[in-house]
């Protein structure tokens, strides 16, 4: 199966993930600062600690892990669309499962199996840029939030400027491929994901589709150091008045 496989057929990325999902941790842990940023996407999202939180595409439970300091009575509920990525997050977060505070459950991000206003907040790491259409994927996660509930979106979405695509050619190709590779015995998926930054959507471009399907007090923020030009966190809120 090849990268460009994947790329036209994005509903079998899942199973691709299945066979790297126990070196996983050991392969993004390379990414000086991978825990650090998503604690700052987390922390801009200001939760209260009462939400209900839908942890979307949450792997192994990184971003799950980044979420958890700031809930206090609310529930963490991550769902993803590969059984070996959730089999490690459920072990490593046997003792919250059993508490209550967080769930992990097997669902395809494009159809998630919630009401219309069911939701607090919605936080999607390194998993929109996966979906096969990105508007359905935005307009559904529209439906499930409740009114004045919160999105926030951390992922690769390269400045506007060739230097960025061109900076992360060299990222891409250079480390990320040949050293995850190294790590876990498995090229194709990590060639896709180069590959699948490359053709995701930029800052502007992603605002503008999330203001189109109805968020409102839509901006971004850049991570810092060497991820500023490739790294941002894209915060989004339901109206209060939406229907």
């Amino acid at each position: 199966m090849s990268a460009t496989l994947l790329i036209e057929n994005k509903a079998i990325v899942p199973k691709e993930f299945n066979k790297i999902a126990r070196r996983y941790d050991l392969a993004t842990g390379l990414s000086q600062g991978y825990g650090y940023d998503l604690e700052k996407s987390a922390s801009l999202l200001q939760l209260k600690g009462d939400e209900t939180v839908l942890d979307l595409c949450c792997g192994t439970g990184k971003s799950t892990a980044a979420l958890l300091p700031f809930i206090c009575s609310g529930k963490i509920t991550g769902i993803d669309n590969s059984e070996e990525m959730l089999r490690a997050a459920r072990e490593k977060f046997r003792a919250e499962s059993e508490s209550g505070k967080t769930e992990f459950l097997l669902y395809d991000a494009m159809q998630l199996p919630y009401e219309e206003n069911s939701v607090d907040v919605i936080f999607m790491a390194y998993g929109l840029r996966n979906m096969p259409d990105y508007e359905t994927c935005i307009r559904n996660l529209y439906r499930i939030l409740k009114p004045g509930g919160k999105l926030l979106v951390h992922d690769y979405s390269l400045s506007e400027n060739a230097w960025a695509k061109g900076y992360w050619k060299v990222l891409g190709y250079g480390f990320i491929l040949p050293f995850c590779t190294l790590l876990t015995g498995e090229s194709r998926i990590f060639s896709y994901l180069v590959r699948s930054v490359s053709r995701f959507l930029q800052p502007s471009a992603l605002l503008a589709l999330l203001q189109k399907n109805g968020f409102s007090d839509t901006h971004y923020v850049s991570h810092k150091g060497w991820r500023e030009p490739i790294l941002k966190a894209f915060y989004a809120v339901k109206p209060e008045d939406s229907v």
